[in-house]
């Protein structure tokens, strides 16, 4: 639900003409007024529910949008103008930003580091994974530092190696080095299910292995359905059976054309794409029955990766193309119907 609010400027000059009509001396306002350190208003208060929200590289243009729309805050993309290692007063630069468009920073999405590669938790090289392993201890403390409580990543991957090997060296790290902080900072981490090669734990077998390991439940899942679908995994059923460990959501669909199948096979081309929430194949009432029904409440972001809504510059541009936006317009309209207390 947006909240209505009335900012510094609109004050001021409210203030002004009431001033003037009762004859009053504004410049006493005035001078009152010089000093005073800016209060925003704050943001709204947290829902029970799952929290709506866009992932997306940060700007202010980006954050506006997100409130506009309706949706409760954005998960935002590690990159330039958005990384651990910026000073303090940008920190409170971007924290101000959030509360001037009244868009919540919910989660950080730390999937890379700062040449783009992906970030290895395991990697097999041991300086690599050294340099992985602190850059990921980075991304924890700036979500403390942002007021987030959880980091997305990869699961990481080694080459040619079996589930049980992968899950015991991303235990070790886990337990050895980022456990501390986590508990230090209260943030929580955990992995998206996307099939790549540093990401090994995408598949139920996989994440049984991790889990049997990583008992500490600041460690978890960013679930994503939609990885499911393409692969024929039921994403209901491998929700329910992890819903303790879900602690985010990305949202997106999939849609997959039966007649290239038939002829291609699914090692071919072309034969599934990603979509925006409700132009695929998911069945979005069942998969939020799981989230409500397990008492998920934290963020559910659309992941658009919709081509037939979007446009060049997309997402590197400070503000998103027409078409893009308008596939987040109507990502919004089709899963808040499934939300409680949505309604604006």
């Amino acid at each position: 639900m947006k909240k209505s609010r009335v900012g510094r400027r609109e004050f001021m000059m409210a203030a002004g003409a009431s001033a003037a009509a009762l004859g009053t001396n504004s410049s006493l306002g005035a001078q009152q007024e010089k000093g005073r350190k800016r209060q925003d208003p704050p943001l709204a208060p947290e829902t029970k529910y799952p929290k709506l929200a866009i992932i997306t590289n940060y700007s202010r243009q980006k954050l506006a949008f997100a409130t506009q729309v309706g949706y409760e805050g954005v998960v935002v993309k590690t990159g330039k103008d958005f990384n651990p290692y910026l000073s303090d007063s940008q920190i409170d630069q971007i924290l101000a930003t959030s509360r001037e468009t009244g868009c919540r920073i919910i989660s950080v999405e730390c999937f890379y580091d700062g040449e783009g590669k992906g970030i290895n938790h395991i990697a097999p090289d041991p300086a690599e994974r050294r340099s992985m392993n602190e850059r990921f201890i980075h991304c924890l403390e700036f979500a403390h530092r942002l007021g987030c409580k959880f980091v997305g990543s990869f699961s990481g991957g080694i080459p040619d190696a079996n589930f049980d090997r992968q899950a015991k060296e991303l235990a070790e790290v886990f337990n050895e080095k980022y456990l501390p902080v986590c508990q230090k900072y209260d943030v929580s981490m955990g992995w998206e299910n996307y099939p790549t090669a540093i990401n090994f734990a995408t598949v139920p077998a996989a994440w049984e292995k991790v889990f049997s390991l990583i008992t500490d439940r600041h460690f978890g899942m960013e679930f994503d359905p939609s990885h499911l679908v393409r692969q024929y995994i039921d994403p209901y059923q491998a929700a329910w059976d992890i819903r303790d460990r879900i602690l985010a959501i990305h949202l997106k669909d999939t849609e997959i054309t039966q007649p290239v199948l038939q002829q291609v096979g699914i090692h071919g081309d072309g034969w599934w794409r990603y979509r925006i929430p409700g132009q695929g194949l998911i069945d979005w009432p069942r998969f939020f029955t799981v989230l409500l029904q397990a008492g998920f409440n934290g963020g559910a972001a659309v992941e658009h990766e919709d081509r037939f809504w979007d446009a060049p510059p997309s997402d590197s541009a400070a503000d998103f193309p027409q078409e893009r936006k308008d596939g987040f317009i109507l990502a919004y309209r089709f899963l808040r119907q499934y939300l409680p207390g949505r309604l604006s």
